[in-house]
């Protein structure tokens, strides 16, 4: 249900907003996020909670300042009251109205609430904490996604670069074998061949290129400007100059894990409902107040007009609540239980991340250097074999069989480095420290 809310969420926020356009403008990765940064939709769906919940902790804040209000009031009696000034100089003859007037302005100053009044700003500061804690969790997601996205883009790009040569090499094969073929030199048989690896390199060219626009289409999607808006990237996948430092990292997880908003988060519930308890708790203790009252009283037609005012303490303490209270309380400690079970949950997880992203990454760095060898040895193989045919000393079959395995293995390299970038994406996430340095 959240991931169908999610989406719809996207969609409507696209529909109502302009479409950019990204043509002749090539992005950097950092670019892509400053934009993303600064107008992915649920991106700013979070910045506008953080800013509730400001204005949440300066309400709380608000209720242990003293409290004024006007007030006016009608009645309208069964039965006719004395309504002459009680101070006049000569007492005049007692006016009597079924019509009541009354107006003025009310004070009063919360002295003591059994606890309630500050309670209630350290769970506004809490809630708070946790507002901006999804944000930063939201933001190292989208930061997470958008680099993995970019990435795949100048992965799909070297892949269409290395397709695109090898469907030249193949075609200029075809002209010479067809030329060959009228000479006599090689059988039908070979042409077919050539001419079947060719429609099948061009097969996989133009899946290649659609899957780039796919990847760019969801690129423009993550930075808040349209899914139509086709943002190109700059820059090529490079083997990274520097790795995140993976040793012995099982002994520091709990140091690591500490920057992760999700744990932060946690820990800010954690928090918020120890107050809670505190807060519910405190509807068994008094209340006091400093209560005053300035106005003026008046009958029908604003006859015995008199100025009244009054002040002092106001006390209050419940006796029975018909077990309200004590289910509040209860409610809270449960729910406190509850924020302490979903921490050591949050912890748990961001441990097995962490662990995941540096198992992903270790085999990923060493499957680009396999990939790397491989595709080395397949070149000097297609070299070999297709020297041998032009010379006549091998068959067109086996040159073929060395060229799919030079493109295999250059797309395997360049598939095991996408994934060694995409790892250290992963590490960063779950060390929730990718919004402080970009991949």
């Amino acid at each position: 249900m959240p991931k169908i809310f999610l989406i719809s969420f996207f969609i409507v926020t696209l529909i109502v907003q302009p479409v950019y356009s990204f043509a002749g403008k090539v992005l950097t990765l950092d670019e892509a996020i400053d934009i993303a940064l600064k107008k992915n939709p649920l991106l700013k769906s979070k910045e506008n909670e953080v800013a509730a919940s400001k204005e949440e902790k300066r309400a709380a804040w608000g209720n242990l300042l003293p409290q004024i209000n006007s007030y006016g009031s009608y009645s309208r009696l069964s039965d006719p009251i004395a309504v002459t000034p009680a101070k006049s100089p000569s007492k005049p003859p007692d006016t009597f109205s079924r019509s009541l007037y009354r107006y003025g302005v009310n004070l009063k100053i919360p002295v003591y609430e059994g606890g309630r009044l500050w309670t209630r700003v350290s769970i506004a500061r809490f809630s708070n904490a946790i507002s901006k804690a999804n944000l930063r969790f939201t933001k190292q997601d989208i930061i997470a996604n958008l680099t993995n996205v970019f990435n795949r883009i100048l992965f799909l790009k070297s892949l269409v670069k290395a397709r695109e040569e090898t469907l030249l090499a193949l075609e200029k094969v075809q002209k010479d074998a067809k030329t060959m073929l009228s000479v006599g030199r090689i059988a039908p048989v070979d042409l077919m061949r050539i001419e079947t690896q060719v429609a099948s390199q061009k097969q996989a060219l133009i899946e290649t290129k659609e899957d780039e626009r796919r990847s760019r289409e969801t690129l423009g999607f993550l930075m808040g400007t349209g899914p139509s808006s086709l943002p190109d990237t700059a820059g090529i996948l490079l083997p990274p100059a520097r790795y995140p430092v993976t040793d012995r990292i099982d002994k520091k997880l709990d140091e690591i894990i500490k920057h992760r908003p999700d744990v932060r988060k946690g820990i800010e519930e954690l928090e918020r409902a120890r107050a809670e308890v505190r807060f519910a708790k405190g509807y068994h203790l008094p209340s006091l107040d400093i209560v005053g009252d300035y106005g003026r009283r008046a009958g029908a037609g604003f006859n015995g007009d008199d100025t009244v005012w009054s002040y002092g303490l106001s006390i209050n303490f419940n006796i029975f609540s018909g077990g309200v209270i004590s289910a509040r309380v209860g409610e809270a400690e449960a729910r406190l239980l509850s924020a302490k079970n979903r921490l050591d949950n949050i912890k748990l997880n961001a441990h097995t991340e962490l662990l995941h992203a540096v198992s992903l990454l270790r085999s990923a760095r060493h499957r680009f250097k396999v990939a790397r060898d491989i595709r080395a040895t397949a070149i000097e193989s297609f070299r070999i074999e297709n020297l041998k045919y032009r010379k006549g000393a091998g068959t067109i079959t086996d040159s073929l069989i060395a060229q799919a395995e030079w493109l295999s293995a250059r797309a395997n390299e360049l598939s095991a480095l996408y994934d060694i970038h995409r790892a250290i994406v992963a590490y960063k996430l779950a060390a929730g420290i990718i919004d402080r340095s970009h991949p």
